[in-house]
Formats: structure tokens, sequence, C-alpha cells
């Protein structure tokens, strides 16, 4: 059994995607390890580079994009590995970054997952907390945190086991947040680990261009997590609060009829409770 699974599902992102994979098999010696791609639909030659560069990888090619969560399930479904990584196309894996992980996991059997420190393009140190979140980010040595992104996420099989794959009812979004909690629901610690690096660019990927489909979806999961984790009435004080904070926005999107659909769209779900009820296991 291979030691670490690392899962990236990628969108038209050759480039990054292939310094990625470069950058794991350049900086990784003492773990053993297999790569899983998961494409959603690219339409950039993605595929053809990881089959002709990186004949190892195993390559899923999907004919639509179902979106992250989606894609990294389909990893998660065939992974050989003790422990599961995902990892997002736009990374690029420090020396040690991932044996430094998979070690750490090794030594701490309460850990159910834990990340690595992000850093910026130029060197500097990336949030991860939320708005009211610790910045546990500038810590200099590893501690227990409420979650860790899922740009670099590393999850112990029995973990995975136990609580199960990720929620498809979110797309792209909220994702990270959701497993975690669910992992601490379920008795497990979640590490941040700084001695381990990854630079990340930082959502490059989805922000070149305004894409409606990523925005819509990013509220549409904050709803959704909302619903799952704190009841029906945060709910709908959540749900009422963004429409009224939306309309109010929406005249300064009156000359962008791209924004100004994706705004209108997210007030109609927010207002109509269009949203998924979650299944209680």
């Amino acid at each position: 059994m291979k030691d670490l699974s690392i899962i990236i599902a990628t969108t038209n992102n050759k480039k990054l995607v292939g310094e990625c994979l470069l950058s794991i098999y350049h900086s990784t010696h003492k773990v053993g390890f297999e790569i899983i791609v998961v494409d959603n639909a690219s339409s950039d030659g993605s595929q053809d580079m990881v089959l002709k560069t990186f004949p190892e990888v195993t390559l899923i090619e999907n004919k639509e994009n179902a979106g992250f969560v989606h894609a990294s399930n389909q990893g998660l479904k065939i992974y050989q590995g003790r422990y599961a990584m995902l990892l997002n196309d736009d990374t690029i894996v420090s020396p040690g970054a991932l044996d430094i992980l998979v070690e750490f996991m090794d030594a701490h059997p309460d850990a159910g997952a834990c990340g690595p420190k992000l850093l910026n393009i130029d060197g500097t140190i990336q949030h991860q907390g939320g708005i009211f979140g610790r910045k546990f980010w500038q810590a200099k040595k590893p501690i227990v945190v409420d979650f860790v992104i899922g740009a670099a996420l590393v999850v112990r099989r029995e973990v995975i086991d136990k609580i199960g794959i990720m929620d498809e009812n979110l797309f792209f979004y909220n994702d990270d947040l959701d497993w975690c909690l669910s992992m601490r629901e379920a008795g497990y610690k979640i590490y941040f680990v700084p001695q381990a690096q990854i630079t990340h660019y930082g959502g490059y990927s989805s922000r070149r261009t305004f894409k409606p489909r990523l925005f819509i979806e990013g509220f549409k999961g904050g709803l959704y997590f909302c619903r799952k984790h704190y009841g029906e009435a945060a709910f709908n004080v959540y749900r009422f609060l963004l429409v009224l904070i939306l309309i109010l926005v929406l005249p300064f999107k009156l000359f962008n009829q791209v924004k100004l659909g994706a705004y209108s769209k997210i007030i109609s779900i927010a207002w109509r409770g269009q949203i998924p009820k979650p299944v209680i296991k």
C-alpha cells in the first residue's frame, strides 16, 4: 500500500497542473505516493499533457465539469494509500513538504487530518482562517485547529472510512469546512503543520475572470452549510439577510450584465430557499 494518494481536480489549467505535478516528483523522496488527476472536461489540452508527460499518473477524464467536490470524490473512491491528500492544481510543493505531513500523521494517531503552511507566490504566508477565526497560520509549531483549507489537506483512511467522502451538495466552496467539521464531530483532531510548506496561487484558477457559476455556487454552498450545521432557524435568518444585502448592492451591477445576472440568481435562490435539505445520517 502506498503511503499517500494525491488527488488533484483540474479544469483548463494545463500550465499550472503541470508545474504542480513536477513539484511533487521533485520534492517527495521518503514516502511512497500515487497521483490521481481528475480532469473536469478541460478544453486546453490538459489531458494529453498529463498522459504524455506523466504516464504514471492515474487520469480520470470527465465529460463535463461536475465541480471540485464530485471530482475529488471520484479520486477518493479509488485511492490506495494509507492517507488521501486533496491538492489544488494551482500549488507548488516545497521540498520535503509531503514527507513531513505523512510523518506527522504517523506520529499523531489522534490526527484525522492535517494541512501545511500555505505561501503566496511572493513567499508571504497565506491566510487560511475565516473573518472571526484564529490566525493559526502564524503558528510556528503544529497546533490543533478547527479546519484547514482543501487546497492541501491530508486525511487518514480510517477517517474517510468512518465519515465518508465529501458532501456533493457542495459544488466548489465550503467543502473543506464541512468535511473538517464532520471529522471533529466524529472525534478526530485537525492539525496545522507549519513545517510543511506549499505555495498556493490562491484561487488563480477561479479568479482569472468572473465566472458566474462558481460565484453562484459559492453562495449556494454557504447557504447549504448553514442549513446543514446550524439548523432551519439560522438558515432562514441568513438567507433573508443575504437577500437584503445583495439587493442593496444590485444597483452597482446594472452596467455589468453578467454580474447582474449572477447577483439576481443568488437573490432568487436565497429568497425562495432553493437549497437542498441535508440528509441526517
